[in-house]
């Protein structure tokens, strides 16, 4: 009776010192015609012993903290995490204004005009505009540094840049190439530290959303309907060049989105095995991909129409 009563006692409802990771709710973000695009997330939370144990035999995913407070599998910091996030929507933003205006991403962040100076406005930018490219005719090369600048504006006469604009409406509009003379350009107030939000995502965190926060924006950028009618979801870190990288927690996500009764779920290309295999038994669709603009070429071949296509 004794050891019958210790059995939940150590093994029940008391806190273990494990993680379980599990599928987070669905977040929507843009605003499509008639389908839907949503970010997947993860919830990381402590397990009673009880959980642990139903999760190991049921091929849960668990983990270890690795110290007090530490709740991701791999100790990453709220700190790094926010900054991730904060990344991949500046990341979204850019790789979609420069796919929404037919353009291959330059694969930098670019320098973003600080202050609506004088000089700004009479190089026709405004504060929150980002300059991706500088040169003349055709030939633009990506801005890094305010050297690369000041190097484009060096030989005189009329530059061109490759701005992501900032509306009025707090949003960044398609990318478009601007003309000025060089000399307004020793003066334009713009540094390299670029911030831009794609779409509020609350406390959601890390690198993942990239993906799906850029295929959305790239939607409401120009007329028609990326979707097809599909309820599309994914994950993906993306960088400036728009290249698609690995994620955690693949299988949960698929999960997830399969339950939400999600049609197509995007997946980083190294990752379409643990992906197909989370989606066994469910009519979910994944689709690998490498790029943004693979993904964009993807939904035009299945449905999508924009002028992106």
């Amino acid at each position: 009776m004794l050891a019958a009563a210790l059995v939940p006692a150590v093994f029940g409802a008391t806190d273990s010192p494990y993680m379980r990771v599990d599928g987070g709710p669905l977040v929507q973000v843009g605003r499509p015609e008639r389908g839907s695009w949503s970010v997947t997330t993860v919830r990381v939370r402590r397990a009673t012993w009880w959980q642990w144990a139903r999760a190991e035999a049921s091929g849960g995913r668990t983990f270890r903290a690795r110290r007090a407070g530490a709740e991701r599998p791999d100790g990453t910091s709220d700190e790094a995490m926010a900054a991730a996030m904060a990344g991949s929507q500046t990341a979204a933003v850019l790789v979609a204004a420069q796919l929404a205006a037919g353009r291959a991403p330059v694969g930098a962040a670019g320098l973003q005009v600080t202050a609506d100076t004088g000089a700004a406005r009479a190089a026709g930018l405004r504060a929150g505009d980002v300059l991706l490219a500088a040169g003349r005719r055709d030939r633009m090369a990506p801005l890094r540094a305010p050297a690369d600048l000041e190097q484009a504006a060096a030989r005189g006469g009329t530059v061109r840049l490759l701005v992501a604009p900032k509306t009025s409406g707090g949003t960044w509009g398609a990318a478009a190439v601007r003309r000025t003379a060089a000399e307004r350009l020793a003066a334009l107030p713009a540094g390299p530290d670029v911030s831009a939000r794609a779409y509020p995502m609350g406390d959601v965190e890390g690198p993942s959303a990239g993906l799906l926060l850029a295929l959305a924006r790239i939607d409401d950028l120009a007329p028609g309907d990326l979707t097809g009618g599909r309820r599309i979801a994914g994950t993906g870190a993306i960088g400036f060049d728009g290249m698609v990288a690995g994620v955690g927690e693949v299988a949960e996500k698929v999960r997830s989105a399969a339950a939400a009764r999600v049609e197509v779920f995007f997946v980083p290309a190294a990752q379409e095995a643990e992906a197909v295999s989370a989606a066994r038994d469910t009519p979910l669709r994944v689709v690998p991909v490498r790029s943004v603009s693979e993904a964009v070429h993807w939904l035009c071949g299945n449905g999508g129409h924009a002028p992106t296509c």
